[in-house]
């Protein structure tokens, strides 16, 4: 891979361990409005440009997806025939986000909807062949699964020896050896698909096999009343939470869920609002460290249906009790999973391969574990719990740069059965097999590691204090929803000096910077990193530029990320 060019950037590395490229091309302002038609040329974009404005109008036909006009068919079918219809969920926040919008849209419509969401623990990820098998003898004839489906071959079999045919709307990884005897199989990831750039999460599909089978309905004059733009918060909660790119049919959906967020949620994302005490406009970011935690927290804890009930609630008195129980679960999981990363790491010190199991650790947080673990030490990890039969369900996370789906792939002689897409996945090692799924895991991670670009921090520019103005901080929101696959606009700081620095509550500290051209009020999250950033030293800030919502009044703050700096003087 060819390396970034930093021409015209400091060489050094930044306090986190990195090193500075420009994200398009070199970009210097000293004033807000060069620093914004800069920003626009360089990105090859203009004030009217469309990815400003996301529209509905703008999402692709729902039959560009492999298999969609057959699904959308037979949905359309059993809603006109009165079939009772199955819906099989999953555990996780895309899962149960995907199962809430088809049970409530479907139901709407008058089909006759049931829903199951497996347990973590008990039963795993996949659709349950038992649940296949209860559905069928209790006369369905139609199931659903959403964000699974795709490697789970017995379960299809299941369905087909039952008399049920069985629609698969999924986005993970389908296995090397094809596909399984599914009624249709709408998954972006098929090899002869690739609808929407292969970027929708389980819920984004299940949006569109909706989307498909109102247009077929409307063709035959019996288009449900159901507006599926009330869908769009939990389309868009999934979607963040999976964190898929924000580009593109992405970008649509959630910036119009986000809308919905923010001026009329669902009973049960705004119960979930309300006790997050998120100040300001709900964003991305609300999502990802308000909301999908607590919806993940009840099929981590103990079971997703509460999760499910909280998404289907119909007012506030049916909302509220549901979202305080997934508030308490999620505080319980915080703990927990302390524990065991704090076990793991333990563990592994000085471990090659960053793969380790318990019988006592709990199955809700192997995979969050996973993660604190990729993150520290910038390489996927694998963390799993032994199930009473003897094997163990391990969870995966990874890396930039690193693909888990195919690190799963390369271990799959010693799974029984096994998930995944580019950042996580999951399998059940078999018993007696775990040294060999090491070895194998360890040797998957040095072979993609190869292929992996050295960490670079992408710079958009370089701002002189000057330009810290209300107006470029207004305009660069037009950016938003930002995340995964379109990142905040980034900028590296001209030299100031720290004039002042006060530690806040939960580990923020506030900085008072001054230097030529004015000042700048910073604010560093999770600060355990930013020592060196005290009264006196010489900086060069790294971060973004936002409006100040707790101050008010057109006040902006620069939210440091990294820093390089320069040297230190006296202070006054």
């Amino acid at each position: 891979m060819t390396e970034p060019r930093p021409a015209g950037l400091p060489e050094r590395e930044t306090l986190r361990g990195q090193r500075l490229a420009w994200r398009n091309g070199p970009l210097m302002a000293d004033d807000p409005r060069a620093a914004w038609d800069g920003l626009l040329a360089a990105r090859g974009l203009s004030e009217a440009d469309p990815f400003f404005a996301p529209r509905l109008a703008d999402l692709p036909d729902p039959f560009g997806m492999r298999d969609m006009e057959r699904a959308a068919k037979r949905l359309a079918a059993a809603i006109e025939d009165g079939e009772p219809v199955h819906v099989f969920g999953d555990f996780d926040c895309d899962g149960v986000c995907g199962a809430a919008i088809l049970v409530e849209a479907l139901t709407a419509a008058g089909a006759r909807v049931s829903c199951s969401i497996p347990h973590r623990a008990d039963d795993g990820h996949g659709i349950g062949e038992a649940e296949v098998r209860r559905a069928a003898a209790g006369g369905v004839r139609l199931g659903l699964s959403v964000d699974t489906g795709t490697t789970c071959f017995t379960a299809c079999e299941a369905a087909r020896a039952g008399g049920m045919d069985l629609i698969v709307t999924d986005h993970h990884l389908p296995d090397a050896s094809g596909l399984p005897s599914a009624h249709a199989l709408l998954n972006p990831a098929r090899e002869d698909c690739g609808f929407a750039g292969r970027q929708l999460c389980g819920t984004g599909v299940a949006f569109f096999l909706l989307m498909a089978t109102w247009k077929t309905l409307g063709e035959r004059s019996r288009r449900p009343a159901f507006d599926l733009r009330r869908l769009l918060d939990r389309v868009a909660v999934a979607t963040v939470a999976d964190v898929m790119d924000l580009v593109d049919v992405n970008r649509i959906l959630v910036a119009h869920g986000l809308r919905m967020l923010n001026a009329n949620p669902s009973p049960g994302m705004g119960a979930l609002l309300g006790l997050s005490r998120a100040r300001g406009p709900v964003t991305v970011e609300t999502i990802g460290f308000q909301i999908a935690p607590r919806i993940n927290a009840a099929g981590r804890m103990a079971h997703g249906d509460a999760a499910l009930g909280l998404l289907l609630a119909k007012d506030e008195a049916e909302a509220a009790p549901l979202a305080a129980e997934l508030d308490a679960a999620n505080r319980e999981r915080r703990q927990v999973e302390a524990r065991v990363f704090k076990e793991a790491e333990a563990r592994l010190a000085g471990a090659p391969v960053l793969a380790a199991y318990d019988a006592g650790w709990h199955p809700g947080v192997v995979g969050l574990a996973a993660g604190r673990l990729a993150r520290r030490h910038g390489r996927p990890a694998a963390v799993g719990f032994e199930a009473p039969d003897g094997t163990v369900r391990v969870s995966l996370r990874g890396r930039p740069g690193f693909h888990v789906g195919r690190l799963l792939d390369a271990c799959a002689a010693h799974l029984d059965g096994h998930g995944g897409h580019a950042g996580a996945g999951g399998g059940t090692v078999r018993a007696g097999r775990w040294e060999a799924f090491v070895a194998d895991f360890g040797a998957a991670v040095e072979a993609q590691a190869r292929h992996v670009a050295a960490p670079w921090r992408l710079v958009d520019g370089v701002l002189g204090l000057g330009a810290l103005h209300p107006g470029l901080a207004a305009r660069l929101q037009r950016f938003e929803p930002t995340g995964q696959g379109n990142p905040p606009c980034c900028w590296l700081l001209a030299e100031g000096v720290i004039a002042a620095r006060r530690e806040m509550k939960g580990g923020v500290v506030r900085l008072d910077v001054e230097g030529d051209g004015g000042g700048a009020r910073a604010v560093v999250f999770q600060a355990g990193w930013a020592d060196a950033l005290r009264p006196g030293a010489r900086a060069r800030l790294i971060g973004r530029l936002e409006p100040d919502d707790w101050r008010g009044g057109g006040a902006v703050q620069f939210v440091v990320e990294d820093a390089l700096l320069e040297s230190e003087r006296a202070s006054p």
